[in-house]
């Protein structure tokens, strides 16, 4: 019987064959033969962990979104300043998507396949890089708690604009100028405003 180390080894073995696999064919002509010859395991096998290609896109779509979520929690821990918080984890986030293989071969080249898991069934990832930008955002004491929720969403939302639709806009002009706003909003409630 496998172990949970051995799960795990299997289940990153796969994913890292679908990377491959994604980034050499594309997401249409991707089939589970293909990362089951890449991953060195029988199609079975695959379909034991992985029950379909859309589960196994899902899985390897949470995976990538893990290190855009470690580049947000290492910003978090390198600054006091929210602002400064939110901008360099914005850039990251911008620079990344820019320069990450497979965003941008599917980008270019299938926008049509990849643009549903980021939009219209990309409730999970939404939900998740929300989640985690609560979670920092509330260790705050400068945080107007009540609106933590609305703008940890609003700045998600901006954040997967900018990759889907990359503006022209110098990125660390984009992520300074986002990150003054979300975070004036966050500290003062737009009370000025009022």
């Amino acid at each position: 019987m496998p172990t949970a180390t051995h799960e795990i080894r299997t289940d990153g073995r796969i994913l890292d064959a679908a990377f491959e696999a994604v980034a050499t064919h594309g997401l249409s002509r991707l089939t589970m033969d293909d990362v089951a010859r890449l991953a060195g395991l029988s199609r079975q096998t695959v379909y034991r962990y992985f029950p379909s290609k859309d589960t196994m896109i899902i899985a390897l779509v949470a995976r990538e979104e893990e290190a855009f979520i470690d580049g947000v929690r290492a910003a978090n821990d390198r600054h006091e300043r929210l602002e400064d918080v939110m901008r360099e984890a914005i850039l990251f986030s911008l620079e990344t998507a820019r320069e990450h293989p497979l965003l941008d071969r599917l980008l270019a080249s299938e926008p049509e396949v990849l643009l549903p898991y980021l939009t219209t069934r990309g409730g999970r990832l939404v939900a998740r890089a929300r989640a985690v930008i609560e979670e920092l955002a509330r260790g705050r004491a400068d945080v107007r708690p009540e609106l933590v929720h609305r703008t940890a969403d609003l700045a998600v939302r901006a954040i997967v604009s900018y990759v889907i639709t990359p503006s022209e806009d110098d990125p660390k002009a984009i992520a300074a100028e986002t990150a003054r706003v979300l975070a004036r909003a966050l500290e003062d409630g737009g009370r000025r405003a009022r």
